[in-house]
């Protein structure tokens, strides 16, 4: 009876074993033949409740499955591996950053799992981890409070391409004092304030991202190596790019690459000046082409020669406009119409005093009310010509004929003055000229 207990107990500890073998074995998984590395991809699993792993395993994908890891028992799968050092789980609905709790994990692949936010769990504390990638998911932004649980770890590489990421929060990577690589390609980026922060990094690769011109942080590069920023939207690179910098600094271990950038080149002679003289500080120097304007379109950059390019006078180059000069501008546009709008008042002003009719003293009723009744009685009738010019001559002068108690007597040739002038004819205007 003992012997068939024995023999029991035997055959299901020989099947478990096989059972385990066969995850690799049977063709489930491919397994290296020391069992150190496995690769379970696109097998469709939910869960890794039926699934063991061999506890040697160094390297396990699981790759194009359904996995959450958002049990105990899948979460206890890996966390009890204490072989793992690489981990890929791309392309599996996380939603979130799995909290494995693994203090000998080197590097963790999260590419293409639904992550909404880069911040990673307080299971992380103390982690090891060496290498991270959240490429391919929707994170949008990275905030300060993200990696503040790996402060103090030995991260080194960080990639998060194809994230949709438009802003990142300039202390977001002071946790991370040993990155050296960081790799944003392929995102919505247009500054990156938060190169300041990083005192360890040797590269950044911003390739694919919506830089017009390039950043001033670039001035000062501390230990950075490489600077990528192929296919960008950089048209212009003149004497106040942070190049300058670097060749008045005389750096000599520092690289940029621009490939695919739509460059002005009759915007940019300083630039290609700079290419052809400093050739070591552009990694992709020999491949840049103008893509403006349409005459030198498709023509390489070191091909050209500033001094015989026919940019025309009229261009300005982008330094030209320095602010003093644009300050200028300005004040100069607004003293002119202001001058104008003086000289306009002044002249609407003096016109308006030499035309019409205006009031004297203000009392015009005085001049306008004469007593035509008490006029009749001193003057005989005036000839039809004489009224006629007696009302060309009140038109035409600019001062009131007020009455006067000058003697006067009528004849048969008008009215005369006590002083005997003719009054009428051809001497009418003296008459009205008489206080």
């Amino acid at each position: 009876m003992y012997i068939l207990i024995e023999i029991f107990i035997i055959t299901n500890l020989i099947i478990d074993q096989v059972i385990t073998a066969n995850v690799c074995s049977s063709g489930q998984c491919k397994c290296s033949t020391d069992f150190t590395l496995i690769n379970c991809d696109t097998k469709g699993w939910r869960n890794l409740d039926d699934v063991d792993f061999p506890v040697n395993v160094v390297t396990l994908t699981l790759i194009n499955n359904n996995l959450k890891f958002n049990t105990i028992t899948d979460l206890a799968k890996i966390e009890n591996l204490s072989n793992l050092i690489n981990l890929s789980i791309n392309q599996n609905p996380l939603g979130t950053i799995p909290p494995f709790n693994h203090t000998q994990l080197r590097f963790l692949s999260l590419q293409d799992t639904s992550l909404t936010s880069a911040e990673f769990p307080s299971s992380y504390n103390n982690s090891h981890l060496q290498a991270i990638s959240l490429s391919n998911n929707k994170i949008h932004s990275i905030n300060e409070e993200d990696f503040l649980i790996l402060r103090g770890s030995n991260l080194k590489k960080l990639h998060i391409d194809s994230s949709s990421i438009s802003k990142i929060d300039q202390n977001a990577f002071i946790p991370l004092t040993q990155l050296q690589a960081l790799s944003l390609k392929n995102n919505q980026l247009k500054s990156c304030e938060f190169l300041l922060s990083l005192q360890a990094l040797s590269s950044i690769k911003l390739d694919e991202n919506q830089f017009t011109s390039l950043p001033q942080q670039l001035t000062t590069p501390r230990n950075i190596k490489t600077y990528s920023f192929i296919h960008n939207s950089i048209s212009i690179i003149d004497e106040s790019s942070p190049l300058s910098r670097w060749l008045t600094m005389n750096y000599t271990n520092v690289k940029i690459f621009l490939a695919n950038n739509p460059f002005n080149c009759c915007l940019s002679l300083w630039f290609i000046r700079f290419i052809k003289t400093s050739p070591q500080f552009v990694g992709d120097a020999s491949v840049l082409t103008c893509t403006s304007p349409p005459i030198f379109a498709g023509k390489l950059l070191i091909k050209l020669n500033p001094d015989e390019m026919n940019c025309g006078s009229d261009i300005p180059s982008k330094s030209w406009w320095t602010t003093g000069r644009i300050i200028s501008i300005v004040v100069g546009s607004v003293s002119m119409v202001i001058i104008m709008i003086i000289l306009i008042i002044v002249y609407t002003r003096r016109y308006s005093s030499h035309s019409g009719y205006e009031p004297i003293g203000g009392n015009d009723e005085l001049y306008s009310n004469l007593d035509t009744a008490s006029l009749d009685e001193h003057t005989s009738t005036i000839p039809e010509d004489d009224d006629e010019l007696l009302t060309n001559a009140s038109i035409g002068s600019t001062r009131s004929i007020a009455p006067t108690d000058a003697p006067t007597h009528t004849t048969a040739e008008g009215v005369y003055a006590a002083d005997g002038s003719l009054v009428g004819g051809s001497q009418i205007e003296e008459a009205a000229l008489i206080q």
